[in-house]
């Protein structure tokens, strides 16, 4: 997984520069959640929803960056507060819907009736994955476990929608059907967890 504490150290490392320069500019870490939510769900619908791949993936990753830098700049203002985790696991799941949305939307407009049903069930198991972890931790359990944390399935979308974009469209339905399967095996591997450690009490 890439959520591991090694990776989450890369990607802190990347982000530290950009979390200073929004410092010094005086942007608090829920404007650049919001920002970056906004960014993704306009880009999505402006281009992902009429098939404009490569200029929204290039878009679209630079918002999705600045999930990492806002975590970054709340502990440089050492406000890592519940409601900073809160606002930001709310805004994620509203970003996740309207990326898989636009998609179902454009492969509904151009008949692809299999990608179209894969996105919307991808969309769901998308957001079952982060329920399933909530709710696990609200009744007192673990749940950090699973092959496709939001990292992953973030590098699947950027990597389809890139391949599309410059002209390999089988690239785009590889990622649809590698995140589908690889959502619904989180979600069961989320609840067989949980199962286990429901089942040893």
């Amino acid at each position: 997984m890439l959520g591991n504490a090694k990776a989450r150290s890369v990607g802190t490392t990347i982000a530290t520069p950009f979390a200073k320069i929004f410092l010094k500019i005086g942007l608090t870490p829920d404007l650049i959640t919001l920002i970056g939510t906004i960014g993704v769900s306009v880009v999505s619908l402006v281009y992902f929803s009429k098939g404009q791949f490569l200029t929204g993936s290039l878009l679209f990753a630079l918002f999705v960056g600045l999930d990492a830098v806002d975590g970054t700049l709340a502990r440089l203002l050492n406000r890592n507060s519940k409601w900073g985790a809160f606002f930001d696991s709310v805004l994620d799941r509203i970003a996740d819907g309207v990326v898989l949305g636009s998609l179902a939307f454009y492969f509904a407009q151009n008949d692809l009736r299999v990608l179209f049903v894969l996105s919307l069930i991808s969309l769901v198991a998308c957001e079952i994955v982060s329920y399933t972890k909530a709710r696990a931790e609200s009744l007192g359990f673990k749940c950090d476990t699973g092959i496709a944390e939001r990292p992953e399935r973030i590098i699947i979308i950027i990597a389809g929608t890139l391949l599309a974009g410059v002209g390999f469209n089988q690239g785009l339905e590889i990622s649809i059907w590698i995140l589908t399967i690889v959502s619904v095996i989180t979600v069961l591997q989320r609840m067989n967890f949980v199962f286990k450690q429901n089942k040893n009490l």
